[in-house]
């Protein structure tokens, strides 16, 4: 098919629609006012995180997306959002407090992940060729988190660990207040 000129694949417009939704969803996270759409919200971009991983001929790694953080972890929040009834009779606002600066540094930020991920390999290879030729199976996940990525993949871990027990603390805190 042509459009404007371009030659566009069914590959292509497959993966513009599920960019499109998890984009689209990712924006009603940060912007939803209501904490439980929020997290609607963020279950349907990690949906579309999954059918991107999909398309790239991952399907391992679409169906951990789907089990863990689809099904779990959207689950878990959703849970504790329930549990707790105090916040969700608190009205959430937006805290920006200078929204010219806030935008201006989103900006630069969208800039700097186009770049990168404009220049990565496997964009051009995408873009080129359409899916991935080969399988990407349990064995080259193995390979790519325990060899060359072993430390920032236990980083995340720790880091996840320290946001927990800051959680615990701080929900503690609140409790004793009241």
């Amino acid at each position: 098919m042509q459009i404007l000129g371009f030659y566009i694949t069914g590959y292509q417009i497959a993966f513009i629609a599920v960019a499109g939704i998890t984009v689209l969803s990712a924006i009603g996270v940060v912007l939803m006012p209501n904490i439980l759409r929020a997290a609607l919200c963020l279950g349907l971009m990690l949906f579309g995180v999954a059918g991107i991983y999909a398309l790239m001929n991952a399907p391992f790694l679409a169906a951990v997306q789907v089990m863990i953080y689809v099904g779990a972890i959207t689950t878990m929040i959703i849970l504790a959002i329930f549990l707790s009834h105090r916040v969700m009779k608190i009205g959430f606002s937006q805290a920006i407090y200078n929204p010219l600066l806030a935008a201006a540094a989103a900006g630069v930020m969208f800039l700097f992940l186009l770049v990168t991920v404009a220049n990565s390999v496997w964009v051009r290879e995408i873009t080129a060729g359409g899916p991935a030729r080969t399988n990407v199976g349990v064995d080259a996940v193995a390979t790519a988190l325990l060899q060359p990525y072993v430390f920032p993949f236990e980083l995340a871990s720790v880091v996840l660990l320290a946001v927990l027990i800051g959680a615990v603390v701080i929900a503690k805190e609140d409790t004793a207040d009241a």
